[in-house]
């Protein structure tokens, strides 16, 4: 194949292609990336690119999307039949996996999450974290298994300790101390009060 010669993908296949190295120079690089260096980086034509995704927003809400789906996956809240959760052990879990997941991707998670493109195409109420955060305290409050407290206010503030406790790794603080730190305030916040 000469050096002038482009390889003939399946469409979907190239698709991921552009994904994949956009994904890799934002999580690098986070907003600097434009089109053209992503192009780059998937051997494909600037027109490719926009045939895939009309605008920069749509490739950026691709990877979003792709990205919750593979945390919901990973991290699924579904109990066993008839199984009873243990809340505050699901609760742990997922505040640990979600610092690990800000961790994992650098830059790409002030691109998707805390730039312009967060208000321009925000994040639908079913994915959004402290929606998510809420509905686990509101049904840990249902089982009896966390203190009775606003879930919606409380879903806001605790998230912030958790997004929190990301960004204090990111700047090098000690993963042990920071989780621990983390732990604590979720569990002495949600502690149901004796009977």
């Amino acid at each position: 194949m000469s050096a002038t010669t482009r390889r003939r993908l399946d469409p979907e296949v190239r698709r991921q292609e552009i994904i994949e190295a956009a994904e890799r120079l934002l999580k690098r690089n986070g907003p600097d990336v434009r089109v053209e260096d992503v192009v780059l980086e998937a051997a494909a034509a600037k027109g490719t690119f926009y045939l895939y995704f009309p605008t920069w927003d749509d490739l950026l809400e691709a990877i979003r999307g792709r990205i919750i789906k593979a945390f919901d996956e990973a991290h699924s809240v579904q109990s066993g039949a008839g199984a009873e959760l243990e809340w505050p052990r699901v609760l742990d879990r997922l505040a640990v996996a979600f610092v690990d997941a800000v961790i994992a991707m650098g830059g790409l998670h002030t691109v998707l999450w805390h730039t312009d493109f967060a208000r321009r195409r925000p994040i639908s109420e079913a994915d959004d974290p402290i929606n998510r955060l809420t509905s686990i305290l509101c049904a840990g409050q249902h089982a009896g298994a966390f203190a009775e407290v606003d879930a919606r206010l409380a879903g806001r503030l605790l998230f912030a300790v958790i997004h929190e406790t990301a960004d204090a790794l990111a700047a090098g603080e000690d993963r042990e101390r920071a989780l621990l730190a983390m732990r604590r305030i979720l569990q002495r916040t949600l502690e149901p009060e004796p009977r």
